[in-house]
């Protein structure tokens, strides 16, 4: 890739599609600068002060700015070497020191010639793109006049139906049958690679809320942009993505490639139709020229009939903002197979405030044992069934896996504590399998594809008959848990059973019928995590007994996300982490940022509304002037239950329209409601408004959080009546990447501090690896910080734009520790006040809503 010598100048235009504030355009210049300089950003600003917008503008500003310097100092310094060539060629007839001049001008030809093949790769680059945008043109021609004549046809003599049957073959009517095929382009090495820019966020909604507002901007109609998803989001094709689960819809696809590994094209009528090499070129050229998020990109594949997912993979490497989830960009193996190469390119993570936690999660991974005991079955059965077909390495690896497999059953049946906490080395030598191969296993099975073809395999009914040899081949604990999960299945035979994510209907004898394909996997994600670095994770073995069956989990936790992280700050040109949230920074720079903390720099912007807009307050007693500390130990007692159950109520009775209410966890918002709606407080707050709560259903299943909302929303529309008060839970659905704007939230109230469950063996442990790590006192940090990052995300729901207003409370005393105020959002402290008595809160809420009810 080409280095420009020279540094790039601020730009003093972004074309921000508004007229930015202050801290929109000191934002801007800091990413600008941050690029410029290859360091990493830790970037907060507040949820309402357009980030995404204003981090995408400064970044694509970058990007174009940097495309034109490259090609016009290529073509300075083009020039220059030639007149450099040029004189020393003059002087070598008159030059005493022939030899050197002579050397020189070697050198100066070859660094010439390197920088004219440069100048020719982006050349070639350049006409590649402007072939792409002169076919699409006519594409576009020939797609307009084609559903000219189809609606001429349909208003003549075509009935609703028929319109819907007309086929289109674009290859007809566009000409593209002689598209090259994708495989045939140049090797990488000798193609010109221009910065890209790779954008992550939590979730698809996310991606596509920030592609929608670069459509807003000038960008958008010339920038090349692409979203990137799994199967599951992009397969059009009916025959695989009803499948379900992501696993096997991945494992379908592949079977329905087009060509095998030997480069043979498979039987047709096996291959999948959406993957027709002329009709990809198209699709992918098209999602290129027009930004398109990832539904716009499947209804564009159905209408051309190709395949979005490899479309969308293909067009990548030539767009310049790649949109993708977490998952692609943080998990390695997933980002190799989506083929996304982060050398020299711009990484924009937002939504950041959890990246730590997320990595962990991405990279842990669990098996059970009711899983290895069927993995052991299918193994070997596998094994008797093709062992006449197998080479000697090939019985060798699949010898091995079913060793393994048992030495791990028999590791699980005997685990007697209820919780054991493991090394990855002390779990192999335990096992007795520390001297195998397990690096050699993994690239049997990935070059094998051997999940694929057992997930063939245990779809056939066939082949998980029992014979006595096998019966009598098991072990005793094996037999009495098979039984013990037949019995339960027969006492539900009514509905089906989920196992493993794979929906089946059980009889009494068909318990071995069930597809493990997912079980495999996860048997294969915990073989990967055994070569991790012993000191970067643990083996948590639970065992658990429930309904009078015995369960027993094996669970890998990674401790050290930074592990995981050094490959992107390797590669990557600069980083951007962002979010509306990210105070306290100290354990993010500590542990991803530490073997490079130079060129990590912070910057922390106010929100863009007035002071005044935001009344925050912390009610440390209640309305009998009993002290507010909800831990643990106080929170559940009757006067505490009552106490809150008045302030609620006296709130409802002097903010107006939306109140969010969030609670530190569904059984405490269940214990509340209940000692409310027995006391009748309930009955009387909802004499003033209506009253809505999320339930833990409500936050696992979309449509009903959807539903919730809207007809909350709709309440507070209803001029009937005096708006609606909403129970949440911090960290439930309704706590992050919502929008409560306006007289939708107009007050939010945080009941407690939502600590996590300091007992649980995977916090203990993340706690004591910081401790030994980072020094004394940072798995309390930790701890801390866990609860205030849930809190600012709450806090973070209320004010949305410039002329939102609202009101914030913190009830409990435990917010008046200067401590906890220094980690929350500097737009809360600011103006953060602490009543000494509820009358003076309530009095204070009255007055600010009275004033901005005059305005």
């Amino acid at each position: 890739m080409f280095s420009p010598s020279k540094k790039i100048n601020r730009s003093d235009d972004y074309e921000f599609p508004f007229t930015p504030y202050n801290i929109q355009q000191e934002l801007m210049d800091a990413v600008y600068d941050t690029l410029t300089n290859k360091s990493i950003g830790i970037f907060e600003s507040p949820t309402g002060t357009g980030k995404s917008l204003t981090l995408t503008c400064s970044v694509l500003r970058w990007i174009e700015d940097r495309e034109l310097m490259v090609r016009r100092e290529l073509m300075e310094r083009i020039s220059n070497m030639e007149q450099d060539l040029k004189r020393i060629n003059d002087s070598v007839d008159v030059a005493k020191d022939w030899l050197s001049v002579s050397y020189a001008a070697t050198e100066k030809k070859r660094e010439l010639g390197e920088l004219q093949r440069l100048q020719k790769l982006v050349r070639v680059y350049d006409e590649r793109l402007k072939e792409i945008c002169e076919r699409q043109a006519e594409i576009f021609k020939a797609r307009k006049i084609h559903n000219n004549k189809l609606e001429l046809t349909n208003e003549t003599n075509a009935t609703p139906d028929n319109y819907l049957t007309n086929s289109v073959d674009w290859n007809e009517i566009t000409g593209t049958d002689d598209v090259p095929d994708i495989e045939n382009e140049p090797e990488e090495e000798d193609k010109y690679r221009p910065i890209q820019i790779f954008f992550c966020s939590r979730t698809h909604s996310q991606l596509a809320q920030v592609v929608r507002e670069v459509k807003r901007t000038p960008y958008g109609k010339r920038i090349r942009c692409i979203s990137l998803a799994s199967r599951q989001q992009l397969c059009i094709n009916p025959q695989v993505k009803h499948l379900g689960s992501l696993s096997v819809i991945n494992e379908r696809c592949l079977d329905l490639a087009p060509k095998n590994k030997d480069g043979k094209e498979n039987v047709p009528s096996k291959c999948c139709k959406y993957r027709k090499a002329s009709l990809m070129q198209n699709l992918n050229e098209s999602a290129l020229l027009k930004i398109m998020d990832i539904e716009e990109l499947v209804a564009e594949g159905e209408s051309l009939n190709a395949c979005p997912y490899y479309a969308a993979r293909e067009a990548a490497k030539s767009a310049q903002l790649v949109m993708l989830s977490y998952q692609m960009l943080l998990h390695r193996r997933t980002r190799q197979q989506a083929g996304i190469d982060l050398r020299g390119a711009i990484v924009i993570i937002d939504e950041a405030h959890n990246l730590l936690d997320t990595i962990a999660h991405l990279h842990s991974c669990e098996l059970n044992l009711h899983s290895l005991i069927l993995l052991q079955q299918q193994l070997s059965a596998y094994k008797k069934r093709y062992i006449k077909r197998f080479s000697s390495t090939s019985l060798l690896n699949i010898n091995q896996l079913i060793f393994i497999v048992k030495r791990l059953l028999k590791l699980l049946q005997t685990s007697a504590p209820i919780f054991r906490v493991l090394r990855t080395y002390e779990l192999t030598a335990e096992g007795e399998f520390y001297n195998i191969d397990l690096y050699g296993l993994l690239k049997f099975c990935d070059q094998s594809r051997l999940a694929q073809k057992l997930q063939g395999f245990a779809e056939n009914p066939i082949n998980y008959t029992k014979t006595k040899e096998q019966e009598l081949t098991e072990g005793s604990a094996t037999k009495q848990l098979l039984k013990q999960i037949e019995i339960l299945q027969k006492n539900n035979k009514s509905s089906p059973e989920k196992i493993d994510g794979i929906n089946t209907n059980h009889t009494e004898c068909d318990i071995d019928k069930v597809s493990i394909s997912a079980p495999f996997r996860s048997f294969l994600a915990v073989m990967e995590a055994l070569t991790e670095n012993a000191e970067d994770g643990r083996i948590i073995i639970h065992v658990d007994e429930k309904d009078g069956l015995k369960n027993i989990t094996m669970k890998y936790i990674l401790l050290n996300p930074g592990a995981h992280f050094a490959d992107v700050i390797r590669d990557a040109r600069a980083i951007i982490v962002a979010g509306g949230t990210m105070q306290p920074t100290r354990e993010l720079t500590e542990q991803l940022f530490r073997t490079c903390p130079n060129r990590v720099r912070e910057h922390f912007y106010d929100h863009v509304v007035p002071a005044d807009a935001v009344l925050p307050l912390v009610i440390k007693q209640g309305p009998t002037g009993r002290r507010l500390c909800f831990n643990y130990t106080e929170r559940n007692s009757t006067e505490m239950l009552t106490e809150l159950g008045m302030i609620i109520q006296n709130v409802c009775s002097v903010v107006p329209a939306g109140i969010v209410c969030f609670f530190p966890s569904y059984d405490y918002l269940d214990l509340v409601y209940n000692h409310l709606n027995k006391c009748g407080i309930l009955e009387r707050i909802s004499l003033k408004k209506r009253i809505f709560s999320e339930t833990r259903t409500g936050a696992t299943r979309g449509s009903s959080v959807e539903k919730l909302l809207t007809d909350y929303s709709a309440a507070i529309k209803s001029s009937s009546t005096g708006g609606a008060v909403l129970f949440s839970v911090v960290g439930g659905k309704l706590s992050e990447g919502l929008n409560f704007a306006d007289d939708l939230g107009r007050c939010v109230i945080v009941i407690g501090m939502p600590y996590p469950n300091r007992q649980s063996i995977e916090l203990q442990e993340r706690m004591r690896y910081l401790d030994e790590t980072l020094g004394a006192g940072a798995g309390n940090e930790y701890y801390e910080n866990l609860c205030l990052k849930a809190v600012n995300q709450c806090i973070g729901r209320s004010v949305r734009h410039i002329n939102d207003y609202a009101c914030v409370l913190l009830v409990d005393e435990r917010y008046c520790r200067e401590s906890v105020q220094a980690k929350l959002p500097h737009w809360i402290t600011r103006s953060l006040l602490v009543p000494k008595t509820f009358g003076a809160v309530q009095a204070a809420t009255a007055r600010f809503f009275k004033e901005k009810s005059r305005k």
